[in-house]
């Protein structure tokens, strides 16, 4: 058993840049399984690290990795004015040192390291953020419109009950059906249309916003030094385009990163015509985060959930305008998608 004192006691806290990478690798094995190969081998693009000098926080007892606090920096515009900010994400400590005070220890350093934070929530994380002031906004919805929805029953997947879910799908793809359609491209032949969209894209009319600022240096980022970044396509529909990424995690998976859109009806017609695309190529979720009401024409109801975004800053007028949440919030901005990356065989 270790007590609260001595773990007081003997815990240190070091930037991931100073700690040996068989030591992660044994750590992420065990908290981030799915995805520790690439976490091990490529933590710098994860937690984008030594932009604004920001490294995420290990914690060690005897030289064992037992916890891990990482974040994501970026840059918001706030009404205007540009200001450093991070994404809480890949927090975890080993489950033999939970309940021994550690969390509490863990949430203060983080909380020091930049004045403006924010972070994707589960029921118990907003719950432990909102005792250190945090506020939260659900405005932003998490979408998804399961395509071969048998896949997603284990005992009726292994019976390989094709025909029904092409009976299903034929009934889905009668909603979604287009008499055009298009076909996605490998991100790096377009990075030079999404960049110069970004560009040109118009800050809200409202005085008090805030929004991720996606400059060409986040987008080099993001997109172009990507690990999968061969899983990521690009779709153009007239003057809009859509930024997807498609890999197979338990089931095949169509992730909307990000659209850019001239106006919403268009941007509607952009998701349907996604939407077509992937029942034709056997896709079995599409999933995209936005607020956009509209897309509940696209997106069913009965599968979207309303996204946990929370946010705490040192100035109280920002948090004041972030308390609203981020102007067209989307899955490319934090780690909603890259969370459910799998390492490949």
């Amino acid at each position: 058993m270790h007590s609260k004192i001595s773990l007081s006691a003997r815990y240190k806290i070091n930037k991931i840049s100073e700690v040996a990478k068989d030591q992660l690798s044994d750590f992420y094995k065990k908290t981030y399984y799915s995805r520790y190969k690439s976490l091990t081998s490529n933590w710098h693009w994860w937690y984008r690290v030594g932009y604004n000098e920001f490294e995420p926080l290990i914690v060690s007892i005897d030289n064992k990795i037992i916890g891990q606090a990482a974040y994501l920096p970026t840059d918001l515009n706030v009404s205007g004015n540009k200001v450093p900010a991070i994404w809480f994400v890949d927090y975890a400590i080993l489950p033999e040192f939970k309940g021994k005070g550690l969390g509490k220890i863990m949430y203060k350093e983080w909380m020091k390291i930049c004045p403006n934070q924010m972070a994707i929530c589960s029921d118990d994380s907003l719950r432990v953020l909102k005792k250190f002031g945090w506020k939260d906004n659900l405005a932003t919805k998490r979408l998804a419109r399961p395509i071969n929805a048998l896949n997603f029953l284990p005992v009726v997947k292994n019976l390989k009950l094709n025909f029904v879910n092409k009976i299903l799908r034929y009934l889905i793809k009668k909603k979604y059906n287009r008499n055009i359609s298009i076909n996605p491209y490998k991100i790096n032949d377009n990075f030079k249309i999404i960049n110069d969209s970004l560009k040109l894209k118009k800050n809200s009319k409202n005085n008090e916003f805030a929004s991720i600022i996606r400059d060409e240096k986040w987008l080099n980022w993001r997109l172009m030094e990507c690990p999968y970044k061969k899983d990521i396509y690009f779709f153009e529909y007239k003057n809009n385009f859509a930024i997807v990424h498609i890999f197979f995690n338990y089931v095949k998976r169509l992730n909307i990163l990000y659209t850019y859109s001239t106006d919403e009806p268009q941007e509607n017609e952009l998701y349907f015509q996604i939407m077509n695309w992937a029942i034709n190529n056997n896709i079995d979720l599409v999933w995209a985060i936005n607020r956009n009401r509209e897309l509940e024409n696209v997106f069913p109801t009965i599968f979207n959930k309303p996204l946990k975004f929370a946010a705490w800053s040192f100035d109280e007028k920002i948090l004041g305008v972030l308390k609203n949440g981020l102007l067209d919030l989307q899955g490319i901005d934090t780690d909603t998608d890259s969370c459910l990356y799998v390492d490949q065989l």
